[in-house]
């Protein structure tokens, strides 16, 4: 079995260090038979190194991430397709893993992420404290409120006549999460399915303004969540900095939390 591959890029090859490594890695471990880019004009060197593999598709494309992943869907022949992230860096025998959960009724597999990025991963030993959860069960608790596309294979006929919102410029994922269940397909994350995500958020106001309003509009966290979230933001900050002594990381955290209250009461 061969499958289609969507990958969404826009100065990949500047925005992350492993950019070429997650390339090899997908052809190492998955049968490609098409690597479908959907690349928002990058000025990098992004195409030129995407043109050293093989069966590689280009198509420019202006818009955001819910146009870029809508596009990409439209494109797919195979009866079950991947998305994949240009931060990452699948596990060993990643597709021979994944397909022994490719059965009828399941629509959606996803890989959970090992964080690589050691500021966020910082942010993340926190969370296996106060949760008392270990890697994967935190990873799967966040997929099953949010979803995820950075290593996910879905069966086309799940996603088919989906119209993502045109302005889930985040959350997209979580868009074809939920088609994917309301069509009655199951969406599974196995434990022994994996990547090493070097993922690098940008938690500026204009970004977190944004993901704020999402928020708001679709319903995906409430002002109770929001406030509660601001309130242990503090808390939160000193344990990072206990835990781990990184600036960068209690920064990151003091920032999604206090812009995210600025973006949903502020106009």
């Amino acid at each position: 079995m061969k499958v289609d591959v969507i990958l969404i890029t826009k100065n990949s090859a500047s925005h992350t260090p492993v950019f070429e490594r997650s390339l090899r890695s997908l052809y190492r471990e998955v049968p490609v038979k098409r690597l479908i880019v959907v690349d928002a004009f990058s000025t990098d060197d992004t195409l030129k190194i995407l043109r050293k593999f093989p069966n590689v598709e280009i198509h420019q494309l202006k818009g955001n991430r819910a146009a870029a992943r809508q596009y990409g869907i439209e494109q797919v022949e195979t009866e079950w397709f991947m998305f994949i992230d240009d931060d990452v860096i699948l596990c060993r025998d990643w597709f021979k893993i994944a397909q022994k959960y490719m059965l009828p009724e399941v629509g959606l597999i996803w890989g959970w992420d090992r964080i690589g990025n050691p500021h966020a991963r910082n942010r993340m030993k926190v969370m296996y404290y106060l949760r008392r959860m270990d890697e994967y069960h935190l990873m799967l608790r966040n997929f099953k409120n949010r979803g995820g596309t950075h290593d996910t294979l879905i069966q086309r006929e799940a996603v088919e006549d989906i119209q993502i919102p045109a302005d889930l410029h985040v959350y997209e994922d979580w868009y074809i999460k939920t088609y994917v269940e309301k069509k009655g397909f199951k969406c599974v994350a196995p434990q022994d399915l994996w990547c090493l995500h070097y993922l690098n958020p940008k938690y500026n106001l204009e970004n977190m303004m944004v993901i704020a309003r999402l928020q708001k509009k679709y319903g995906l966290q409430s002002d109770f969540v929001t406030l509660r979230n601001l309130a242990l933001a503090l808390p939160k900050c000193l344990a990072i900095l206990l835990i781990s002594m990184d600036l960068q990381a209690c920064r990151d955290q003091w920032k999604m939390y206090f812009y995210n209250v600025i973006g949903r009461f502020y106009k």
